[in-house]
C-alpha cells in the first residue's frame, strides 16, 4: 500500500495548489473499498453455496460467518454425518483457497 497523503499544513502559502486531483485519490480510495468489500459476510455465504454445487446447497444452507467460523444448517442429521466426517476438510480447505482474505477456522454444522 502507498504511503499516506499528508496534510496541507495551516497557512501555506507557497506556490503549488492546495487541491487534490482525483487521479491521486481515486486509486487509495478504491483499494479501501476493495477491502471492504471482500470482507463481508456475504461473500464467504455465497461462495460456500457455490462449492456445494446445485443439489447440495439445497440440502445444507449456510447461515452466518463471524471469527473464522461458519455456520452452516443441514436438513438432516444423515448429511450431517456426512459432511462432517468426511466433507469437511476439502470444504475448508476450498474455502480457504477461494476466499484468502478470510480466515477460516472452523466450520460448524446444525441440523435445522
Amino acid at each position: 500500500m502507498s504511503p499516506r497523503i499528508k496534510r496541507i499544513p495551516y497557512g501555506y502559502d507557497g506556490p503549488l495548489p492546495t487541491g487534490r486531483t482525483i487521479k491521486r485519490l481515486l486509486p487509495k480510495l478504491m483499494e479501501k473499498i476493495d477491502e471492504t468489500q471482500q470482507q463481508q459476510p456475504n461473500v464467504v455465504l455465497q461462495t460456500f453455496q457455490q462449492i456445494l454445487g446445485g443439489e447440495l446447497s439445497k440440502i445444507a444452507l449456510a447461515k452466518s460467518y463471524s471469527d473464522g467460523v461458519l455456520y452452516v444448517v443441514v436438513k438432516n442429521s444423515t448429511f450431517l454425518s456426512v459432511l462432517h466426517t468426511h466433507e469437511k476438510g476439502r470444504l475448508l480447505s476450498q474455502l480457504r483457497e477461494k476466499c484468502p482474505r478470510h480466515r477460516f477456522d472452523n466450520i460448524v454444522f446444525r441440523v435445522g
